[in-house]
């Protein structure tokens, strides 16, 4: 008697458990609310191939000369951009202050530096070329003094009885053969952290194979690199100047004995005048919404390219012209709805963003500087080269989304369920996952999002052979799939902006 009722005890809290979970499981459960007829699909419409073939043809044209930061290319698209967000009606995202958020770069051109060797003046690419974070310097007739491999570990150090205070050290690169020395010190940053612990000024490293090695590089040391520039304080780590040299050219210009290390009374100047301070500008569009108008929607793309390759434009159709042109035909078929009276009743703000190809500079400057609240934004929903297909897969129905579930399920949830509604392309997690090696979580304007809380998707297509290529051109985009992703991409922000509650945040 006693077993039995144990028993029924049991079973009946069983039942109680598995009533709450599926109460619980009910509770957490995501639906779509406001699509459940066509008035999103009658906008939708709206974004159509010849929009959009008529935007990107303009803006990846060569008269925009690549769209390189703070370049007049760049300007120009932007004008193009606000143009568009005007001409449809939306409100400047910067209030009085127009459609553009104007923000400071600091360039440094490493083919500016100069190097002299004894007076004999070097030649960049030839002789030499440039690494390292520093302010605008001249070192002027300073004492080379050789180092070996400039190794400073305990129990070995070149810098053992060598006063190099104010001098420019001289290293081999790697580190010794058949030798105790940890393996680290074959790494450049341990080598030039050493000479700075150590008071020296500068460090040239002697290079083997100098030809072979500037072409593995060439992309890092001959092209200007940007940071943004904070009120005139320069934000690169400063260091001290690291430049490699050919061991040919060196024993050319300076009394150098390659095989014994000796060097005798040598001296150089340094003369480092590569920065200036540029402006470039995200666009940023406003859609008030109706009743919960303090809650942001952003839709965000990057509309930059990188300039020039070896004298050739690249246009940057797909990188990211497609994700602008997509943003601006998002930003209409919106606007026609509010028009109609059919506004979203979240607001939305079109953020076009420039400096993505220097670091995501655009972004991380509204981010840091947000016209809208950051505690006030819902999400982000970015957009980075979605207009052609990669070789991962055999047809174009694809796109693959990134960071979507990382700290909203919800946003997740409603994204899979508005694709399966309304588009059925295959929504591609691949890039998503934490053990990526491109982290291209990491790579595009949604991160600096994402690193301050806010839930964000990244809608993208992969790479393709004309990446950052002068190739990447008009001609290429799939303009269908382009027109179909767009909509994906409208219909996710459409139920987001109007359905009745915020999206919640993982736990």
């Amino acid at each position: 008697m006693i077993r039995r009722n144990k028993i029924i005890v049991f079973i009946s809290v069983g039942f109680l458990f598995l009533g709450s979970c599926a109460l619980l499981n009910q509770k957490n459960k995501i639906e779509i609310e406001t699509l459940s007829d066509d008035t999103a699909v009658k906008y939708a419409e709206t974004i159509t191939v010849e929009d959009l073939t008529r935007h990107l043809t303009e803006i990846a044209s060569d008269a925009y000369e690549g769209r390189e930061t703070a370049m007049p290319g760049q300007k120009k698209a932007a004008q193009y951009i606000e143009n568009h967000f005007k001409n449809i009606g939306l409100q400047p995202g910067m209030g009085k202050d127009g459609f553009q958020q104007s923000f400071p770069v600091d360039l440094k051109d490493p083919k500016k530096v100069e190097l002299y060797i004894n007076g004999n003046r070097l030649n960049f690419l030839e002789d030499f070329f440039y690494l390292g974070n520093v302010n605008d310097t001249i070192f002027q007739d300073k004492e080379i003094v050789f180092l070996g491999y400039g190794i400073d570990q305990e129990g070995f150090s070149d810098y053992k009885n060598v006063n190099v205070k104010g001098k420019i050290v001289l290293v081999f690169e790697g580190i010794p053969e058949d030798s105790k020395i940890d393996v680290s010190w074959a790494n450049w940053r341990n080598k030039l952290e050493a000479a700075n612990k150590n008071g020296a000024v500068a460090m040239f490293t002697l290079q083997d194979n100098f030809e072979e090695r500037v072409e593995q590089v060439r992309m890092f040391i001959e092209n200007p690199r940007m940071q943004l520039h904070d009120k005139g304080n320069q934000q690169f780590k400063k260091s001290l100047p690291n430049i490699y040299i050919s061991k040919d050219s060196f024993s050319k210009y300076a009394n150098f004995d390659n095989k014994k290390g000796k060097i005798l009374n040598e001296k150089s100047t340094i003369k480092i005048q590569i920065s200036q301070v540029l402006y470039s500008e995200n666009v940023l569009g406003f859609l008030e919404g109706t009743d919960l108008k303090d809650e942001i929607v952003v839709i965000s793309a990057h509309y930059d390219h990188i300039g020039y390759d070896n004298g050739e434009i690249c246009n940057g159709a797909d990188d990211d012209g497609s994700g602008t042109v997509a943003l601006m035909e998002i930003a209409e078929a919106f606007m026609k709805a509010k028009n109609e009276g059919k506004g979203p009743r979240r607001s939305i703000l079109f953020l076009s963003v420039s400096g993505e190809e220097k670091g995501l500079l655009g972004s991380d400057y509204y981010t840091q500087n947000p016209v809208y609240p950051l505690e006030n934004t819902v999400t982000n929903l970015n957009i980075d080269m979605i207009g052609r297909k990669d070789s991962l897969h055999d047809n174009d129905n694809y796109v693959y989304l990134i960071g979507a579930d990382r700290i909203s399920k919800d946003l997740h949830d409603i994204s899979e369920k508005v694709n399966e509604k309304l588009i059925q392309m295959e929504l591609d997690y691949t890039y998503n996952k934490e053990s990526d090696p491109n982290h291209f979580y990491y790579r595009s304007d949604h991160y600096n999002f994402a690193k301050n809380g806010i839930p964000v998707i990244f809608y993208f297509s992969g790479v393709h052979e004309d990446y950052h290529k002068p190739t990447d051109d008009v001609v290429k985009i799939l303009f269908p799939k382009l027109a179909k992703t767009t909509k994906l991409i409208f219909y996710t922000a459409w139920e987001i902006a109007n359905r009745k509650e915020r999206l919640r945040k993982n736990a």
